[in-house]
């Protein structure tokens, strides 16, 4: 067996992980639990390690999944960084035994859908990946009692989505008569168009509720901000990609002939248009900054699925590359952003903005830190951000028509909306220096930031700045993105 072939056994050796950690744990005298969160990110660093040696090899490997290890190490890596940042913030008296194996068992099930090779296993993937989710949102409900009701508001417009999208599957099904991502081109080949294009719009739904467009995202301000900071980390920048990966590989699937990719196009960029819109519409005005991260990724989701859009209408392997690249750089950042704003509250002892004055200048390297994040989002040079914007633009551009120009100036009128709220949270973190006096309302229940998150958000921080530095690092992005649909697209 070959090097590259053990990379289809990773997600088994990830859920493998689960089962070993819930007993590893259970064997732990409650005060060592917290070494749990070691554990299991010296677990995922070993199928990150993996992976990452078979894509720096990809020159003598032909047949490789390029998605299927782009998203792998992504998941894996974020997965890492958060299970290490959560044992700093778990209650040791608390059910950790189940913590970890639920965050495993998520992962595993996200890293499966980019090895997959039909639509069904590929939903079935989705939806091993989203039920620990489920669970895990409502991990801290004793402590807050919203976060129950929150897990369980995710939970029924979860599973609302999963009808949604099993039935455009069954509906593929019914008429190709197999589900396979090679066969069913071929298979839908002489099927009316429309009958396809509808049940690819009930594939985006189903899982267009689970990446949170626009109007089905209600259930994610209240679920990032009531789960654990670990849990948050990970659904914005590891099991997202999964479901993201699991979307546009089942759209692949579909044939190229007749208008069909143009509609799709059209269909995916009006989501991401309104997504991104309604998004920075919303986050304006929060007062708490776990909030104002919350409604900005539905924005980010837009800006991710505008490149994909652009690629399907214009057929434009620039316009996919770039997607894949800016959900990347999004994961990144904002998984950094969100155990920042925990960071902050930690020592603010509340999510409210305002209570955070100055914390950035009490905190240097945790308020430098949040610049970086910040500065990504905004897409600012020299941050992974930056570079994903510009790939959207450029692709918007590429296209020398009037509608692509058009789609590159509400990217950049919704860049500059963004500004609203991201000024102001640096603004109030960084340069307001009466919160650096104990005294000032806010740091009164003031506790210390565990070493375990602050050396997380840092590192995430270099990584942001790093994507943005050496882009041509990580050519095989754009491997992958071309793996996503393969319709022969033109650079």
């Amino acid at each position: 067996m070959i090097l590259s072939d053990l990379t289809l056994y990773v997600p088994l050796y990830i859920a493998i992980g689960g089962c070993v950690i819930y007993f590893a744990t259970r064997s732990l005298p409650r005060r060592l639990r917290y070494i749990s969160g070691t554990l299991t990110a010296v677990w995922l660093i070993f199928a990150f390690t993996l992976l990452f040696s078979v894509i720096t090899r990809h020159a003598i490997f032909t047949d490789i999944s390029f998605i299927g290890i782009t998203g792998g190490l992504l998941i894996t890596g974020i997965g890492a960084v958060a299970a290490w940042a959560s044992q700093g913030n778990l209650d040791p008296e608390g059910p950790v035994h189940l913590y970890y194996p639920l965050f495993l068992f998520a992962l595993a099930g996200a890293t499966a859908v980019g090895f997959a090779t039909d639509l069904f296993t590929i939903f079935v993937m989705v939806e091993l990946s989203a039920i620990p989710v489920y669970a895990l949102v409502a991990y801290r409900y004793r402590q807050e009692k919203a976060a129950l009701s929150s897990a369980i508001k995710y939970l029924i417009q979860g599973v609302a989505g999963t009808i949604t999208a099993l039935f455009g599957i069954a509906i593929l099904f019914f008429f190709g008569h197999t589900l396979s991502i090679t066969g069913l081109p071929a298979a839908l080949a002489g099927v009316n168009p429309s009958l396809v294009l509808i049940a690819a719009i009930f594939i985006i739904l189903g899982y267009g509720v689970k990446l949170a467009i626009i109007p089905l995202h209600t259930w994610l301000p209240e679920a990032y901000a009531r789960a654990p900071s670990g849990i948050t980390a990970i659904m914005v920048g590891a099991t997202k990609i999964g479901v993201l990966i699991a979307l546009f590989l089942s759209l692949s699937a579909l044939p190229a002939g007749s208008d069909l990719p143009v509609n799709l196009g059209i269909v995916v960029t009006f989501i991401a248009i309104v997504t991104m819109t309604v998004g920075n519409l919303l986050a304006l005005g929060q007062s708490e900054l776990r909030y104002a991260l919350a409604y900005s990724s539905i924005a980010q989701m837009g800006y991710i699925f505008l490149g994909f859009g652009i690629g399907m209408i214009y057929n434009l392997a620039l316009g996919y590359t770039a997607g894949l690249y800016y959900a990347i750089a999004y994961s990144l950042t904002k998984s950094g952003a969100f155990l920042s704003a925990d960071a902050f509250a930690t020592s603010a002892g509340s999510y409210e903005t305002s209570k955070m004055k100055g914390l950035g200048a009490r905190y240097p390297l945790l308020g430098l830190s949040l610049v970086v994040f910040v500065f990504g989002l905004i897409g600012v040079p020299f941050t992974c951000g930056f570079l994903g914007k510009l790939l959207l633009e450029q692709a918007g551009m590429a296209t020398s028509l009037l509608s692509g120009f058009i789609l590159a100036l509400i990217l950049g009128a919704n860049s500059a909306i963004s500004l609203g709220y991201y000024v102001p949270i640096l603004s109030t973190l960084i340069f307001k220096g009466k919160g650096t006096d104990p005294g000032d309302t806010g740091l009164q229940n003031s506790q210390k930031i565990p070493v375990t998150i602050m050396s997380a958000i840092v590192f995430l921080a270099i990584v942001t700045v790093y994507f943005g530095l050496f882009p041509e690092s990580f050519d095989w992005i754009s491997h992958a993105s071309s793996q996503l649909f393969t319709w022969g697209s033109r650079l």
